[in-house]
């Protein structure tokens, strides 16, 4: 293909965000199958502060606001002669999958169990971050980036839900019978999610009450010294070794190494083959088993690791502190 055939081809689009664990996925999958920068675009979205609730962007993100999110051109709209038309892929499976799924049926089972297991609520990293045991660390949270994107984000739902609501009332389109129109839907999406946004909130800013608060600090003790040992636990007797499924990069292997990279900077960890050594303080007497550990070693060596996962560190480490300035 020519330069001039890839400048005139539409692209597609990665809406994305520095910090937001699982927008890794994605880039590292272009980044392995040697995709070229002037292949796609990216588009930032900060999650920080609740852009990716926007109605703008929940109409490119069909009431989701995930991040991240691909819009691909259509194949049989990509020639210079008709309209481009796009289509939305919100998880990271359907984004990514095309490029390195596996190539047997047993291998997707194995692939997906592992999946499946590292986005478990209880060891999702974006709970991880939020997650506090006792009172201090709570407080500490909530005068540093969690605590500061969690009003940011609740700031922006409140705005946008009125937007959402003058839309409605401006609306000329009344909805079906038995059904809501778009705008509707949408009001009632970032109700939800305003809902679900406050009950965090409160924990944060010392509204929820005592009781509350313990019931919180014991589920965060929990993931740390249950959930989470669990998990590496089944990671160890299910990988093939060195990588997920073998000696080959997997979609398995993309998921696990953005989750675990992302555990090691809440814990305090460097991108480096010493860093996942910063969890072990906090898991309550686990310790690795050699093909988890040999499977961090791996991919901290790697490319992909180095060009997309160890920026993805320092902006999460560094997080706030340019909105401080």
């Amino acid at each position: 293909m020519t330069a001039t055939d890839t400048d005139t081809l539409p692209k597609a689009i990665l809406y994305s965000w520095p910090t937001s664990v699982w927008s890794t996925v994605p880039q590292l999958c272009l980044h392995e199958k040697g995709y070229s920068s002037d292949e796609y675009i990216i588009k930032y979205v900060d999650i920080t502060k609740g852009e990716n609730f926007a109605p703008s962007y929940l109409k490119a993100d069909p009431l989701a606001g995930t991040i991240p999110t691909l819009v691909v051109p259509t194949l049989e709209t990509t020639g210079n002669d008709v309209d481009t038309r796009y289509r939305s892929l919100r998880d990271t499976i359907s984004i990514s999958c095309s490029h390195t799924g596996p190539a047997t049926i047993e291998g997707k089972g194995l692939s997906d169990e592992i999946i499946n297991l590292i986005h478990v609520y209880t060891v999702d990293p974006n709970f991880v971050a939020l997650a506090a045991r006792d009172e201090a660390e709570l407080r500490d949270k909530a005068k540093r980036p969690p605590g500061q994107s969690l009003a940011l984000r609740r700031e922006a739902l409140q705005r946008h839900l009125e937007e959402a609501r003058q839309a409605v009332a401006e609306s000329a389109v009344a909805p079906k019978e038995g059904s809501l129109t778009w705008e509707q839907k949408t009001v009632k999406f970032l109700e939800e999610k305003i809902q679900s946004n406050e009950q965090i909130w409160e924990l944060y800013n010392g509204k929820a009450g005592k009781e509350k608060e313990a019931q919180f600090f014991e589920v965060c003790k929990r993931t740390w010294t249950e959930s989470l040992p669990d998990a590496f636990k089944k990671l160890e007797s299910l990988f093939k070794g060195p990588f997920a499924l073998g000696d080959q990069v997997s979609l398995a292997d993309l998921h696990t190494i953005s989750w675990l990279t992302r555990l090691v900077s809440i814990a305090g960890g460097e991108p480096d083959a010493a860093g996942i050594d910063s969890l072990i303080p906090h898991l309550g007497g686990f310790k690795f088993g050699p093909k988890v550990r040999k499977f961090w070693e791996e991919w901290v060596e790697r490319d992909s690791f180095k060009d997309v996962l160890v920026p993805a560190c320092g902006a999460f480490k560094n997080q706030g502190v340019q909105d401080a300035k």
